[in-house]
């Protein structure tokens, strides 16, 4: 295995999961598990030997988190490890604090905390408002 700075040279300009549009510098990414959809080397799920994900669950309670395994590294469905957390929105994003902040990408801390209070807060039901009853005009 190479460098992951040299796997960046690489593929950054051939991958075939940039999407690039017109008036915006950026392109985007639409790789899986990708935390902010920007085309750059450090959200890049590729070429990092340790990868932290967030999707949200299919039974919309909580959310999933998909790490890249050290094991299995050349059998791509079976390197990664899924796991839900689904025990309340404060105690859910302090588990996956603790993941993130014990050596497992701690410069993607920010990112990954935002995309699952993300998921949290689209899973919430919202409750509609009232109308107010008209005025009576005198």
């Amino acid at each position: 295995m190479s460098s992951s700075h040299l796997q960046w040279l690489i593929t950054r300009n051939t991958s075939s999961f940039i999407l690039k549009k017109r008036n915006v510098k950026q392109p985007f990414s639409t790789e899986p598990l990708h935390l902010t959809n920007r085309h750059c080397f450090k959200f890049n799920t590729l070429v990092h030997k340790n990868v932290i994900g967030v999707e949200p669950a299919k039974d919309k309670n909580g959310f999933v988190v998909v790490m890249k395994s050290k094991k299995k590294v050349y059998k791509p469905k079976a390197s990664m490890v899924r796991f839900q957390i689904k025990s309340g929105p404060r105690h859910t994003l302090a588990k996956l604090n603790n993941i993130v902040k014990n050596g497992y990408r701690k410069d993607c801390r920010g990112a990954v905390l935002k995309k699952a209070s993300a998921i949290i807060r689209s899973e919430k039901t919202r409750v509609p408002k009232k109308a107010k009853p008209a005025k009576k005009a005198e």
